[in-house]
């Protein structure tokens, strides 16, 4: 999934349709996300879909666009049910078999600033070249998706607690049911 984010971004750099979008912040009907200022927003096209049918990055944020310190804030749903526990297992799985070198410095079951629960990674992220990229996430469940808001910018660039500040305004809640049936 990771690899899929970083696709986004790039595609979303190098693709006009792809373009910046107004606007720091991203919403459904079960999530709130705003970015901090200066951060650029990118949004991939519409698919019609209901947001709880996505998969894969919904919204991106980038600091330093195309630069070698460019940092990226990415948010990706899966429709699914599964436990918060399970979903933090499978995501380490994914984060171990993303890079030539993954070392998961931390891993805590914690809460969102509105209370709901979610784990946070603390992670390294390396490849054969030397290369280390600092990747950090939240993952959450609203019980109709899995929801992981990650954090990906070159090694030494940002901190746990400094991440933490750029997620603030996260706030996840259980995905509403529809009234209309």
């Amino acid at each position: 999934m990771r690899f899929l984010a970083f696709l986004l971004v790039a595609a979303c750099v190098a693709v006009p349709s792809l373009a910046l979008a107004d606007g720091p912040s991203y919403d459904d009907p079960g999530m709130h996300f705003t970015a901090p200022e200066g951060w650029k927003k990118i949004q991939p096209p519409d698919d019609g879909k209901d947001p709880v049918e996505r998969a894969g990055p919904v919204v991106a944020f980038v600091w330093h666009q195309d630069q070698i310190d460019q940092e990226s804030i990415t948010i990706t749903t899966t429709p699914s049910s599964d436990d918060l526990d399970s979903f933090e297992h499978d995501e380490e799985g994914k984060l171990r078999s993303a890079s030539d070198g993954t070392f998961i410095k931390k891993r805590e079951k914690t809460a969102l600033a509105n209370g709901m629960p979610a784990y946070f990674i603390d992670a390294r992220l390396t490849n054969q070249s030397g290369g280390a990229v600092e990747h950090y996430a939240y993952l959450v469940i609203d019980t109709k998706r899995t929801i992981e808001i990650s954090y990906a910018g070159p090694y030494g660039k940002a901190d746990a607690d400094a991440v933490k500040k750029l997620f603030a305004s996260l706030y996840v809640v259980v995905y509403p049911v529809r009234r209309d049936r």
